[in-house]
């Protein structure tokens, strides 16, 4: 049976080697669905300090570049759909491994805290290094599962075996029509200035980054969304500002994004992961299902 078919009829959770599992995503053949398929979910865990407030939201960069660094420290070999980067260390052409924080987003609940985190493989991952990252992922839980964070402190994941709603897959895969940003889009373009005192400035910067927004679905092969709204603000509650997660990278001395919040309509229900921009790898671009 072909890999997409596998993924498509198997709305369980797929036991691969000892007791790990990724979750795999509902149906799909009868919808379009994003080339991203299953998840291992990463609850934080309690640690040791009388200090530690959690990680916020708005570092959730940090938390996905420390996960996808310790899973590179764990593997034997590191496969390119962990790495990101063909074997002659160019950047790899195909869909890859994606990182994600995971917020609480339960209604009036929400929270701006990481509460979990996870790795989200793309559909079409070759078996060798399917298998590779999961080796990984069981060594790396030896050593206690363990992130360091720099200034934010470390942080501790362990298997969501019991998860609540924001760490169920299934809250943020849909399907859907409307979706909404957990975390901003990091924009491929610089849109200009949304921010200006001149209306038809800001306008225009508006309309530039919806377009900007409605091409970076078809990246992730969604169909082009019928409508786009550029905001500065989530629509789920709790949700920092987007320029709380600027700069995009936060290190580095490459070219710094602009990141925006979203709301995509789509003329039919469409299935996720939702990660857009140049962010998706790491955290930064998440949507989930918006539903009033």
């Amino acid at each position: 049976m072909p890999r997409m078919e596998r993924f498509a009829r198997t709305p369980q959770p797929i036991p691969l080697s000892g007791s790990w599992v990724f979750g795999s995503p509902p149906s799909t053949l009868s919808q379009a669905a994003s080339l991203f398929g299953e998840w291992l979910v990463l609850r934080a865990a309690p640690i040791e300090s009388d200090h530690y407030l959690g990680v916020p939201l708005a570092r959730a960069e940090d938390v996905t570049r420390a996960l996808r660094g310790a899973l590179l420290h764990h593997a034997v070999d590191p496969p390119p759909a962990l790495s990101g980067h063909a074997p002659d260390g160019r950047r790899l052409e195909r869909a890859h491994a994606a990182f994600l924080a995971l917020p609480d987003i339960r209604d009036q609940h929400s929270s701006s805290a990481v509460s979990g985190a996870a790795i989200v493989l793309p559909r079409d991952i070759a078996p060798g290094d399917y298998q590779a990252i999961l080796l990984a992922a069981a060594r790396w839980e030896r050593s206690g599962m363990r992130l360091v964070l720099g200034r934010l402190g470390a942080m501790r994941l362990a298997r969501d075996e019991d998860s609540g709603r924001s760490l169920d897959p299934g809250c943020w895969i849909g399907p859907a029509r409307r979706w909404a940003s957990v975390t901003p889009i990091a924009l491929d373009k610089n849109p200009g200035d949304l921010s200006a005192r001149n209306p038809a400035v800001a306008a225009e910067a508006a309309r530039r980054a919806e377009e900007i927004v409605a091409r970076a679905c078809a990246h992730i092969c969604l169909p082009r969304p019928t409508a786009v709204r550029v905001m500065r603000r989530s629509r789920f509650a709790g949700v920092p500002p987007a320029p709380a997660f600027m700069p995009f990278p936060r290190h580095g001395s490459g070219f710094k994004r602009v990141c925006v919040h979203v709301e995509l309509r789509f003329e039919e229900p469409v299935a996720g992961p939702l990660l857009l921009g140049v962010g998706r790898h790491f955290g930064v671009g998440l949507c989930g299902p918006w539903r009033e």
